[in-house]
């Protein structure tokens, strides 16, 4: 059975979340559908990939959505987003940061570039109608906002208007100089 929970678009006429909704087995899986793995997710700046050849792995909110992603630095100093689950067993690809052309799968040596494009698979090069495009990394959409990067799963909106907003705002703020003090942050 669905629960609804109505929020009225009128913030005057909004109330508050009842507490079923923090509870709610159902509405947990909802909102993660719904909400998380239609929106941006922050994964971090640009100075870890500033150097050509960067792959950096990631997970989107562990153990909520659980999806393995590459951010890459390519040769050509093009970010990129994609899956870090090979195309053919499902094998994690990269476990640690690091500086690579190439990304080969552990399980049976599928290779792909730095930009998640299949190149090579051991003894399948008789193989008909291969490769197909389905063979290479999925690719997610990546977004800058200054040195801050986000990624999406499978965005529901137009991520640059929420920048172009935000700068429309706060534009004249330095937030290229900004910089993260870890005294002010916490873990719950």
């Amino acid at each position: 059975m669905v629960t609804k929970i109505n929020v009225d678009k009128d913030i005057r006429l909004a109330e508050t979340i009842p507490a079923k909704f923090y509870k709610d087995e159902n509405l947990f899986d909802i909102s993660k559908k719904k909400i998380f793995l239609r929106s941006w997710h922050w994964i971090g700046d640009d100075t870890l990939l500033k150097e050509k050849n960067t792959i950096i792995p990631y997970n989107i909110l562990p153990e909520f959505l659980d999806e393995p992603i590459l951010v890459s630095c390519s040769e050509d100093d093009k970010l990129s987003c994609f899956s870090n689950v090979c195309t053919h067993r499902g094998n994690i690809l990269v476990y640690e940061p690091g500086k690579s052309k190439k990304l080969i799968c552990m399980y049976h040596g599928r290779r792909f570039n730095n930009r998640g494009e299949f190149e090579y698979m051991p003894e399948f090069d008789q193989t008909k109608n291969f490769p197909r495009p389905c063979d290479h990394l999925h690719r997610f959409p990546l977004l800058r906002w200054g040195k801050l990067i986000f990624a999406g799963l499978n965005p529901s909106f137009d991520f640059q208007s929420v920048i172009d907003t935000m700068n429309k705002r706060v534009g004249f703020l330095p937030i290229e100089q900004f910089m993260p003090d870890k005294s002010l942050s916490k873990d719950f």
